[in-house]
């Protein structure tokens, strides 16, 4: 390891020149990753949704030039392969696909209350019909949007000099163009939240339970891909500003600043060595509640 090397944080986490598709990033978390990508020298942000004018009002109020709106519902495959085929009249590969898109599902707060079985059977049944609404989108679309993008995100290698193929030892090609300082390689990063890991319920069990299963999904893409050198990581957010500060050692919500330097810390250079993991941003809320992480 040289440590004689200068370090330059504004090279390190850095979005200059990539290439990213971010689903359900018109509005809340995906649209501060987008803002954050955009003013830090993505080349494109690709914004996929289903409500257009959302998309197009979004990427107007950060650079219209970077930021694309894409029509997309990611629980249809179909929608899914036409979004990726308008992507690719633009764009030849994408470096990193942000699975962002999610739905809270059926309600279940305040069933930690309830003070007979009556109640709580008829908090766990109510809109039984969202499970699979939430199933559909939180977990679900992460394998299918995922499997739509990865010739591109194998293409986004390809551009940077390494080999493509299933291979033991990912090298860079003899003779071909890149940055030899310059070591990522294509990533996915799935938004789970820390409901994947916290016992109580703070919006429904359908929440946890989707959550916890697009965890678990990103974890396992990183083992699926890594022989053909794709990286997948997580982030679990919780920044919600409906609890209060008593229950957060950080004693504050998240901020934009804190999803900005999250973002940039995995796309960037200082994120390359970085496959598998779950980064939990939460000001520590987890710790407070009963939870497994």
């Amino acid at each position: 390891m040289d440590t004689s090397k200068d370090i330059n944080p504004s090279d390190l986490f850095s979005a200059k020149g990539l290439t990213v598709v971010i689903t359900g990033g018109g509005s809340g978390i995906g649209l501060a990753f987008a803002a954050s990508l955009a003013r830090s020298g993505a080349e494109k942000v690709y914004l996929l949704g289903r409500r257009v004018k959302n998309l197009e009002d979004a990427a107007k109020s950060i650079d219209s030039k970077i930021m694309r709106p894409v029509q997309c519902d990611i629980t249809d495959p179909s929608s899914i392969d036409a979004a990726v085929k308008q992507i690719e009249k633009e764009s030849s590969h994408i470096d990193v696909l942000i699975n962002n898109a999610g739905v809270t599902g059926p309600d279940h707060k305040g069933i930690d209350k309830v003070e007979t079985i009556q109640e709580m059977q008829e908090i766990m049944k109510r809109d039984w019909s969202g499970w699979d609404t939430s199933f559909k989108t939180n977990t679900s679309a992460i394998v299918a949007v995922s499997a739509a993008f990865l010739h591109l995100l194998d293409a986004g290698n390809k551009k940077r000099g390494w080999a493509t193929g299933r291979r033991e030892v990912h090298e860079r090609v003899e003779g071909a163009d890149y940055d030899a300082s310059d070591l990522r390689t294509s990533q996915i990063i799935s938004v789970a939240s820390i409901a994947s890991f916290n016992r109580f319920v703070t919006a429904g069990l359908a929440y946890s339970a989707t959550k916890a299963g697009a965890a678990m999904l990103g974890k396992a893409l990183a083992t699926l891909l890594a022989p053909f050198g794709i990286r997948s990581n997580v982030i679990c957010p919780g920044n919600s500003s409906s609890f209060p500060v008593t229950q957060i050692p950080a004693s504050r919500s998240g901020s934009y600043e804190d999803m900005a330097s999250m973002i940039l810390f995995l796309v960037g250079k200082s994120g390359a060595y970085h496959n598998g993991n779950v980064q939990i941003i939460d000001g520590g809320r987890l710790s407070m509640m009963p939870s497994t992480y």
